[in-house]
């Protein structure tokens, strides 16, 4: 009899402590006037005006706001966290609750900060100045890492998972900025420019590369496609579905090769491309995404 309810005790302490784990919870309140949708994965869900949605264990949400109209909000939340937004009139989203500045930022400004270097890095490599490219951008990256606070971009056995996916968020959303200048460079110029930020940013993630948003597929695409600029050999996958791409997939992990074919389904679908629905077939058949 004790020795059962030992047991049964430890059942319910295993069950809350497993509970508690799974604990990290995103709460959406649609205060805009209008219905939205929320997807969540495969899953979607309408949302009308004043109501509350809870989502947990998961890492992003699209908001649609209207036909040609998204949010986006990727989240860096630890186990327990729980967020709160409200999207209010005008599209404003209110964050509280568990790193709400950080999430703010994220969706608000991140891409202010990289993205409007853009021109900057052009005129850059107008001038072939490398040295210039390394210190601006190095500058930029410096002043993003102390906004989202943190004190490095090298993820250590000590880093929370959390933590582990903002660094790798960051880094590459960075990168991409970068990238999508140099593909377009006199070799010589980005031939050095590629190899620096490879060899200093990439090349210890190439063995496990993952393309968990369409930011990883550019940078690796730009690699890819300027392999031989680089003073290192890239790894070689097999091809899921074979495309006139193939000289260039070969080099991409499998999930990044369904990045392909989202990117280019998702390009088609908004222009109402004659092929989108070859695209959307690969996806389901090939990739298992409705």
């Amino acid at each position: 009899m004790k020795y059962s309810f030992i047991h049964k005790r430890m059942f319910f302490i295993l069950l809350f402590l497993f509970s508690a784990v799974r604990a990290q919870t995103l709460i959406i309140t649609n205060n805009t006037g209008r219905a939205i949708i929320i997807k969540n994965g495969k899953n979607e869900v309408t949302l009308n005006n004043r109501d509350k949605k809870e989502f947990t264990e998961t890492n992003r949400i699209e908001i649609k706001i209207s036909d040609n109209k998204f949010r986006y909000i990727n989240l860096f939340l630890d186990p327990t966290d729980k967020l709160k937004t409200t999207m209010g009139k005008n599209d404003e989203m209110i964050y509280s609750g568990d790193k709400a500045a950080l999430h703010k930022y994220l969706t608000e400004t991140l891409n202010v900060d990289t993205f409007g270097k853009i021109n900057t890095y052009e005129l850059i490599g107008q001038k072939k100045n490398i040295g210039e490219l390394k210190n601006v951008t190095e500058l930029l990256f410096l002043d993003v890492l102390k906004k989202v606070q943190l004190p490095n971009i090298v993820v250590s056995p000590e880093d929370k998972m959390s933590i582990r996916r903002l660094k790798n968020y960051i880094k590459y959303n960075w990168l991409y900025t970068i990238f999508s200048t140099l593909d377009r460079r006199e070799t010589a110029f980005k031939k050095e420019a590629i190899n620096y930020y490879f060899k200093k940013y990439i090349e210890t993630d190439i063995s496990r590369f993952s393309c968990t948003t369409s930011l990883h597929y550019s940078v690796i695409e730009v690699l890819a496609k300027n392999r031989s600029l680089l003073q290192t050999e890239l790894p070689t996958y097999p091809i899921v579905e074979h495309t006139d791409n193939d000289n260039i997939n070969k080099y991409l992990p499998q999930n990044c090769q369904k990045q392909y074919f989202q990117e280019k389904y998702n390009y088609l679908e908004h222009i109402n491309g004659h092929n989108k629905e070859y695209y959307k077939k690969v996806l389901r058949e090939k990739f298992n995404e409705e």
